[in-house]
């Protein structure tokens, strides 16, 4: 049992081991046992579990000691980011799929970059699919939604003027845009190269 991964996607999530139990419906003392390692793991409580989280089924069955090889994940492609950061939606319906990681949060997309020339054109970026406040991804690389409508592609900073933000791209080299109003921000966990 990977009690420390639990701890920390709960830390995450900021809830404790009680609010999990709560949430499952099961014995507070039932899950402490559970994540020492000391009671076995339902299929049903990995499933719940695994929603709470945001994560695959499977990477909680693996954390709690399970022998998993069926863990491959598909992802939509719903997009693709050109060469200045900017993020296109494909209409819905056209979406392909890929093979994501294994860890790929339920909700998690993939967005492929379209830059002709350019030494990362083809990379796929996964995305966690959540849409969460952008204060909670300062400094982080994301996926962010402007007031405008406008999706792109940066780390987030905190902006010159309260309530805004500044965005730096990938390198952190480049201002993209300052002072602007983000209304969601969806963290980027993987780069990979096709």
């Amino acid at each position: 049992m990977d009690t420390d991964w639990f701890r920390d996607r709960l830390k995450e999530r900021k809830l404790s081991q009680r609010g999990l139990a709560k949430l499952l419906e099961l014995d507070p003392g039932a899950l402490s046992l559970t994540l020492r390692g000391l009671r076995k793991l339902t299929t049903e409580e990995a499933h719940a579990i695994a929603t709470v989280l945001n994560v695959a089924t499977t990477e909680v069955l693996r954390r709690a000691g399970v022998q998993v090889t069926d863990d491959v994940v598909r992802v939509k492609v719903i997009g693709y980011i050109n060469r200045h950061h900017v993020v296109t939606l494909y209409p819905p319906r056209t979406h392909d799929t890929v093979v994501g990681p294994a860890d790929c949060p339920l909700g998690g997309y993939a967005m492929r970059r379209q830059s002709f020339g350019d030494i990362l054109d083809g990379w796929l970026y996964f995305v966690n699919g959540s849409e969460d406040d952008p204060k909670a991804h300062l400094h982080q690389f994301c996926v962010v939604a402007l007031e405008t409508g406008d999706q792109l592609l940066a780390t987030l900073k905190p902006g010159y003027r309260a309530g805004t933000f500044n965005l730096i791209n990938g390198s952190g080299a480049d201002m993209l845009k300052s002072d602007v109003r983000v209304v969601w921000a969806s963290r980027v966990l993987w780069i990979k190269p096709v």
